[in-house]
């Protein structure tokens, strides 16, 4: 009798539908997007973190809400996310927290 071959373990990719329901939730429903987001939101599902984190922080830099949104929660989360250390400047960090057009970041402290 010949032994079964051990199944191969792949690592998951989140599902695209997850990955977007995820967006939307930090979007506050908006739908409809800056292509460069759409293009960092891509790097972030398959694992290109260090490319999304900065394509997301350059377009808060520019005042896109959403993307404020996912860069800091991703330097939030870095440590236990990607077991890394996204740095950023603290003034930089109160930037993105402070967008005036952006209601749900200035409410939080």
């Amino acid at each position: 009798m010949k032994p079964s071959p051990t199944p191969s373990v792949q690592p998951r990719r989140p599902h695209r539908l997850a990955a977007w329901l995820l967006a939307a939730a930090f979007a506050g429903g908006a739908w409809a997007q800056d292509p460069r987001y759409d293009a960092a939101q891509i790097d972030y599902e398959i694992g290109h973190v260090e490319r999304a984190f900065e394509a997301f922080s350059a377009l808060a830099d520019e005042g896109h809400c959403d993307a404020a949104r996912m860069a800091r929660e991703m330097v939030r989360q870095a440590r236990t996310l990607y077991l890394m250390e996204l740095k950023v400047d603290p003034a930089r960090l109160q930037r993105w927290h402070r967008l005036p057009h952006c209601p749900t970041l200035t409410s939080r402290r």
